[in-house]
C-alpha cells in the first residue's frame, strides 16, 4: 500500500528529475533565436513549463518558466529578460512593481551556490522588471512553489509541505502543513486562505495558514483564485473551470479553458491560463471565450 511518505518521496524524485531537466535546458537556452539587438527570442518549446505569470506596469505578460523570465510581446514572440536563467517555480508582484520569485537558481553563476545545500532560490527579488535579481533570504534553504503577497505579509508554500509567512519586518514564521501547489487569500480577510495540493485537493484555513482542513465536496483542481468580488475560481488540469462563492461550495462546473491547464491567473476582470506546451490565452468574459496571447508552436 502506498503511504503518504511514499507519495512525498515520489514527488521529490519527480521534482529532482524536473530540476535536472531544467538545468539541461538552461545550458542550451543560448541556442534560442536572437534578434539583431541581441535579444533572445523563444523558439517552439523553449519555455518548457510555465509555472506562473504576472502582468507588468505596461500591460505585458511576464512568464516564469523553467528557462527563466520571458516577456510576451506578440502571439509568436517571447523575449527572455536579463542574462540569468533561473528555474522560476513561483512569482508574485508587489504594488511597487517589484517581482518576487522562488525556485532553483542558475547554477552557472557562482553567487547562487551554497556549499552542502540544495539548489534552492529562497526568496529573490527584481526591481527592474527581471533584468537583474537579488536574493532576499533563504538561498539554499527553501524552494517555494506558490507565493501570495499582501500589503503586510507574504504567504509562501514550501515544497517540503509547510506554509510560511514573511511579515513586513522580514521575519519568517513556519505555519501549518500543506503540500500546496497553489494558494489564494480571501480579499476581505487576510487570515483566510485556500490551497490546492499536488493531488488536486482543496483545503481551507481560517487562522492565517496555521491549520488546514480539506474541503471534501470540492472538485479536483490544480489552481485556484479568490476574486475581489469574493467569488472563487478554480481549474482542473483538463481545463474544466469551477466557481463558488465559498470554499465549502457548492462548486459549479462553469466553463472550460482552451487546453490542459498549467496555471491560472486573474487580475480584475481578466483571466489568463497557460496550457501544456507553453501556450497562453486570455478571457474578459469569465471564460466564455478565449483569445490567444502566445502560441508556442508558432515560429518567432
Amino acid at each position: 500500500m502506498e503511504t503518504h511518505t511514499d507519495r512525498r518521496i515520489g514527488r521529490f524524485d519527480s521534482r529532482l528529475r524536473n530540476l535536472l531537466a531544467a538545468l539541461a535546458v538552461t545550458a542550451v537556452v543560448a541556442g534560442c533565436g536572437s534578434s539583431e539587438s541581441g535579444e533572445v527570442v523563444a523558439g517552439a518549446g523553449d519555455l518548457v513549463h510555465v509555472h506562473d505569470l504576472t502582468i507588468d506596469a505596461d500591460g505585458m505578460v511576464l512568464v516564469a518558466s523553467h528557462t527563466g523570465l520571458w516577456r510576451i510581446e506578440a502571439t509568436d514572440r517571447a523575449v527572455l529578460l536579463g542574462s540569468e536563467r533561473h528555474d522560476l517555480m513561483a512569482m508574485t508582484t508587489l504594488d511597487d512593481g517589484t517581482l518576487l520569485v522562488s525556485g532553483h537558481p542558475d547554477l552557472r553563476l557562482e553567487e547562487y551556490h551554497v556549499e552542502d545545500h540544495p539548489p534552492f532560490f529562497g526568496l529573490t527579488e527584481s526591481r527592474d522588471g527581471g533584468q537583474t535579481w537579488e536574493v532576499i533570504d533563504l538561498l539554499g534553504e527553501a524552494d517555494f512553489h506558490a507565493l501570495v503577497s499582501l500589503p503586510d505579509r507574504l504567504y509562501a508554500a514550501e515544497t517540503a509541505g509547510r506554509i510560511w509567512r514573511r511579515d513586513a519586518d522580514g521575519r519568517w514564521e513556519q505555519l501549518g502543513e500543506l503540500e500546496a501547489r497553489d494558494l489564494a487569500v480571501d480579499p476581505s480577510d487576510p487570515d483566510r486562505l485556500v490551497g490546492t495540493d499536488w493531488d488536486g485537493r482543496l483545503s481551507v484555513s481560517d487562522d492565517g495558514a496555521a491549520s488546514w482542513d480539506a474541503v471534501s465536496d470540492a472538485p479536483t483542481m490544480i489552481e485556484v483564485e479568490w476574486l475581489g468580488s469574493g467569488r472563487l475560481v478554480g481549474v482542473a488540469e483538463d481545463g474544466t473551470i469551477f466557481t463558488a462563492t465559498d470554499p465549502a461550495g457548492p462548486w459549479a462546473d462553469h466553463r472550460s479553458a482552451p487546453g490542459e491547464v498549467e496555471t491560472l491567473h486573474v487580475e480584475g476582470d481578466t483571466w489568463w491560463v497557460t496550457t501544456h506546451g507553453g501556450n497562453i490565452a486570455t478571457s474578459t468574459d469569465d471564460g466564455a471565450s478565449w483569445t490567444d496571447v502566445y502560441k508556442a508552436t508558432a515560429s518567432p
